[in-house]
């Protein structure tokens, strides 16, 4: 499944790219499309857009207190034929994908009136709730429906996660502080310790291999989900 996000900057920047990153993390999401991450500097903005615009599967349009955008000249900024957001809401809902609107914490609706005739449709659709204080269950609720579940909602564990990360990590770790004891043997004949000069050498020794296991730990997983 691929995802195209669509928010205005000036209205929810950090709330899209957070909502990006969580999406990364979900399995069966192939790519979630961020215009500040997935558009290279010389590249054409519109092109690029419309590009991965027809190559989504759903459209998340994220949608906040200034999601119309600054009224010029009387009207909300959507209203201009030339506004990005207007044009990817617009050619989303003229296509066969999913359009899935996501209220921001308390932001209302847009009244019909404020809205272009080829954007008027976003607000049939129905809406989902993306919250500061309940993200990671908006998420949770979103990634659901996204999959069309609609037994009971699943839960990431992320404390159940990083702990088994970190138990990778240590054993990561005192693998290499174990090959580098059963070396240090194989070459010098003495024991880690006293080729070290003392326990607190060792105690670094120590400390350096399980920090280099759980940045591999961490890595590794970080760049198979990247992948």
């Amino acid at each position: 499944m691929r995802i195209f996000i669509s928010y205005r900057r000036e209205d929810s920047k950090h709330s899209a790219g957070r909502l990006a990153d969580a999406l990364g993390d979900v399995p069966h999401i192939k790519s979630a499309f961020l215009d500040i991450d997935d558009i290279a500097a010389g590249e054409s903005f519109p092109e690029r857009l419309e590009a991965s615009l027809g190559q989504a599967d759903v459209c998340l349009v994220l949608m906040g207190d200034r999601w119309v955008g600054p009224v010029d000249d009387g009207e909300p900024r959507i209203n201009r034929s030339g506004d990005f957001v207007r044009m990817e809401v617009a050619s989303a809902l003229a296509s066969d994908m999913r359009v899935i609107p996501l209220i921001l914490d308390d932001a209302p609706m847009p009244d019909r009136e404020m809205l272009p005739e080829d954007v008027q449709p976003l607000l049939e659709r129905n809406a989902l709730f993306l919250r500061h204080h309940s993200f990671s269950q908006d998420v949770d609720f979103l990634v659901d429906a996204l999959q069309g579940r609609t037994g009971p909602r699943r839960r990431r564990r992320p404390v159940l996660r990083a702990i088994v990360r970190s138990l990778g990590g240590v054993a990561l770790g005192l693998l290499h502080f174990l090959g580098v004891a059963i070396l240090n043997r194989a070459v010098t004949g003495q024991n880690l310790e006293t080729s070290l000069g003392g326990l607190p050498m060792l105690a670094l020794l120590g400390s350096i291999c399980l920090a280099v296991g759980l940045a591999i730990s961490f890595g590794a997983i970080r760049k198979l989900r990247g992948g």
